[in-house]
This record gives C-alpha cells, sequence and structure tokens, in this order.
C-alpha cells in the first residue's frame, strides 16, 4: 500500500510528498536469505577466498554464477550459485587480461564479460569460462566514485559512469571504444571553502570522522531506464534526473527528520578544533542518507544510516513513481563502496562481518501477491 503523499506539477517537475507510510504487516517486505559464506570462515585457502570487504563489485553470470571484482586485488573471483569456489582469473599489470586497479564491469549480449581495467585504460572482454578475448579502448580518464556499475545496453553499447568538472557523467561507448554521448549529468556538492585545500594527516582522527560523514555528500543511482536518483546525504529527499540532465521528479518526506543532536555537536566541536576551523565557517548535517540502490523493476531502496560512522542494513522503500512504501531490514549492509547485484528480487552482494571481514550474501526479497 501507499504511503498518504500529495502529488504537485511545478514546472514540469513532478513532486510527490509522503506525509506518512500505511505498510500493515501484511504487506512488508520479507528478506529470505539463501546463503552466506565467508567472514572468520576463511583465511586457510586464500586463493579461493575474497579479500577485501570494500571496493567490490557483484554481478550474476548467464551460467547461474557469481563473479566478484576486486578492486585491490586485481582479479575476478567466481563463485557457483551456493557460495563454492568455482575459479579466479587476471591479475596485476598492463597486459592483456591484467588489471591496474579494475573499477566496473557487465556482461554484453553476447554472455561475454566486460571489466573496466582501473588505470590501464581499457576494459578488458572475457567469456564466462574467465578466458581472455580482447581489449577495448576506455574512454573513462577519472571515476566520480571507486566502485561502480558498469552498464550494457540492448543497442549494443556500454555506459559507464565517470567525473567532469564538479559533476558526474554518465559516457556511453560502442563496442570499439567509440564514444557515442554523454548519457546523463548531476552536479556534485562543492566542498566547503574552510576545508577545500586542507591535507588532515592521518593523526586527526576526530577531524576526519567529521570530514568523511557530517560534511553533505552526494549521493546517487542510475536506474535501469537511465534516469539517475540521487539525494544529499543530510536529508531524505530524492531527485530523479533524466538522461539529459533535466530533473524530472522529486520525492519529500517528512517521517525522518535528520537534525544534529548533543553526541553530533561534540563530535563535531572535537574534530573542528583538532583542525583549528570555526563552526560559523562549515555546513555541516547529520548523515541520513547511504547508499541509494535501483531494483529491475524500478524499486528505489535507500540505506538509512542510523550510527555515524556505520553502514546500516535498514533501506526505505519507494515504489518508481516516488511513493514510501516502508522500511524494510535486509539483515546485512550494501557499503556505498560496493556494487551489489540486483536481479529481479535476489541481492547478491559482498558485506563487511566481523572484524570487517568479506562476507558473501544472497538473498531474495518475498512481496505480499498484491504487490506483485
Amino acid at each position: 500500500m501507499r504511503a498518504e503523499a500529495t502529488v504537485d506539477t511545478i514546472g514540469g517537475v513532478v513532486v510527490v510528498r509522503n506525509e506518512g507510510a500505511h505498510w500493515h504487516e501484511s504487506e512488508r517486505w520479507q528478506v529470505v536469505e539463501e546463503f552466506r559464506v565467508g567472514g572468520s570462515e576463511w583465511g586457510e585457502n586464500p586463493d579461493e577466498e575474497l579479500s577485501y570487504s570494500q571496493n567490490t563489485t557483484v554481478t550474476l553470470g548467464p551460467n547461474g554464477q557469481i563473479f566478484v571484482l576486486e578492486f585491490a586485488a586485481d582479479r575476478v573471483t567466481v563463485f557457483d550459485g551456493e557460495g563454492e569456489f568455482v575459479r579466479s582469473f587476471g591479475r596485476r599489470g598492463e597486459g592483456p587480461g591484467e588489471f591496474s586497479w579494475p573499477m566496473a564491469m557487465t556482461w554484453d549480449g553476447a554472455d561475454r564479460l566486460w571489466v573496466g581495467a582501473g588505470q590501464v585504460g581499457r576494459y578488458h572482454v572475457f567469456d564466462s569460462a574467465g578466458v581472455f578475448q580482447k581489449s577495448v579502448a576506455r574512454p573513462v580518464h577519472a571515476a566520480a566514485s571507486l566502485q561502480h556499475p558498469l552498464v550494457w545496453e540492448d543497442a549494443g553499447s556500454v555506459v559507464e559512469e565517470a567525473a567532469g568538472e564538479g559533476v558526474v557523467l554518465y559516457l556511453r561507448t560502442d563496442t570499439l571504444g567509440n564514444l557515442i554521448d554523454t548519457a546523463a549529468v548531476i552536479r556534485m556538492l562543492e566542498r566547503p571553502p574552510a576545508l577545500q585545500y586542507l591535507l588532515p594527516p592521518p593523526t586527526w582522527k576526530s577531524f576526519r570522522l567529521v570530514d568523511g560523514h557530517y560534511v553533505p555528500r552526494l549521493r546517487w543511482s542510475r536506474a535501469p531506464d537511465g534516469t539517475i536518483w540521487s539525494a544529499i546525504s543530510g536529508e531524505l529527499r530524492l531527485v530523479q534526473t533524466t538522461p539529459d540532465g533535466d530533473t524530472l521528479r522529486i520525492i519529500e518526506t517528512s517521517h525522518r527528520p535528520a537534525a544534529l543532536d548533543a553526541a553530533d555537536r561534540a563530535v563535531i566541536a572535537e574534530g573542528l578544533a583538532e583542525a583549528g576551523i570555526s563552526r560559523d565557517d562549515v555546513e555541516l548535517v547529520r548523515p541520513l542518507v547511504g547508499a541509494i540502490h535501483v531494483m529491475d523493476d524500478g524499486h528505489i531502496l535507500v540505506e538509512i544510516i542510523e550510527r555515524v560512522g556505520e553502514t546500516s542494513s535498514i533501506f526505505d522503500i519507494f515504489d518508481p513513481e516516488g511513493f514510501f512504501m516502508g522500511t524494510i531490514d535486509l539483515g546485512f549492509s550494501l557499503p556505498g563502496r560496493n556494487v551489489p547485484s540486483f536481479v529481479g528480487d535476489t541481492i547478491i552482494a559482498v558485506t563487511p562481518g566481523d572484524l570487517d571481514l568479506p562476507v558473501l550474501v544472497r538473498a531474495t526479497i518475498r512481496r505480499p501477491p498484491s504487490d506483485r
């Protein structure tokens, strides 16, 4: 059931103002975890295990196998549908099939895996068995976020996230590596002038906490229809941008006010004092919105930050038209620096386990019959 909401069109932009939720227990989405492997169970055979819980990308192969790209390990590790190790391929280098900080991957229409090989400046293409096929020029020179999705379009092109002067770009490329066009543009937030040229040393832990979490950040995610959903970290307000860069829809909410409390203010005061910065010189917010994910059918999952500095398993769900549906606990977090796989109602992701060790998890969302 949808929330109580009003819908207006202002200057050609649809504005959905959600005023409350009516997600009764019988309507609530359920999460069924199918398997969870890794964490403290791993450690005896590093060649068959994931090495890092951050900066990973997951995709489901055409044969039902799970492919995990690790940025720092320069490899792709393959698991079967039950989470058992199958193989790995790739290594650090600049030759055919080698990686240097790989950032993104996707499957094309011929069951081949395209991997953005990072600093190499190429896409490396592999078959489903991990055998190198060819390299293609990659026009992305700067990434807006470290790990990010690479998208294959039915027309035979790839779309990859990139960065320009203060903006996030989506570049469309043909299979020869030729740039076709810019698919979408959203503007990044400017860094506060007081922090713009500041390079804090590692010892400034209090300031780094403030800088990393209380300074407003832009969150964004590309939907399957090519539009971009974005939000600023301190407010649950979503903006949908068209591939041409125009605002299409705005989602507003009132059920999650985010205000700095006494504990937040104490953390901020300590951090700014460490850097010798006045509170009047920076705009800070209580972080509320973490990662944004858009499912295949257009439903939007928004991570709700409950404890500053920690990822969350709590997500608010909006339908494709922007109506708030309710809140779900996945039982595991989807860190913003990781790219999970959404296939229908199935989620496959790498998530931090105990001691921040990597865990590979697969779960299915079960919806009530009325919501299918």
